[in-house]
């Protein structure tokens, strides 16, 4: 017999009763994954709607939108050659290409090309907390960033934001990092 649940009810529970959990703490955690969570201020939860698409996505009373999920090798069609953890460092041009496959170079390249559009030719900031170091790029009203966990290879996190600004954007990543598992 299938009980046929739909997805979205069983989130919406899910949601409810995190939100209700938050009540003796000051923030709520979205949690991506067993290894990855962002916490967010219940300030910002006014008027505030959480949904779900491909991404775990929060939008706030004010406009603000932070979106994320975790990414790996299948999902990003790389070979398992690419450490995760170095995912963000050969995104963004801090390590070289050339000691990648063909083919998964090429897929960088891609990816860049598209970030450059998105944000232009910016560098992004590399924060270390704890176990975790985030990448964190903004421009253009927009904000992507990559977290990954020291010695944890499997999956990183991708987030990314509409109307924040990069001091917005670095302070949910890294004081969501430091929120309770």
């Amino acid at each position: 017999m299938k009980l046929g649940i739909p997805v979205r009810i069983v989130f919406l529970a899910a949601t409810v009763f995190l939100i209700q959990g938050c009540a003796s703490s000051d923030h709520l955690k979205l949690s991506y994954s067993s290894e990855f969570s962002l916490a967010v201020p219940l300030s910002a939860l006014s008027d505030a709607t959480i949904f779900s698409t491909e991404e775990l996505s929060l939008k706030t009373g004010d406009g603000y939108l932070v979106s994320g999920r975790v990414i790996s090798n299948a999902s990003e069609g790389l070979s398992d050659n690419v450490s995760m953890t170095d995912y963000p460092a050969f995104l963004f041009g801090l390590r070289p290409l050339e000691s990648l496959e063909p083919e998964d170079a090429r897929l960088f390249e891609n990816s860049a090309s598209e970030i450059r559009h998105t944000y232009g030719d910016r560098k992004p900031n590399q924060e270390t907390t704890g176990e975790f170091t985030a990448y964190t790029i903004c421009g253009n009203g927009a904000c992507l960033g990559y977290v990954v966990k020291t010695d944890f290879d499997d999956h990183i996190l991708m987030v990314h934001a509409l109307g924040a600004t990069r001091e917005e954007f670095t302070s949910l990543i890294n004081g969501g990092l430091n929120a309770e598992r």
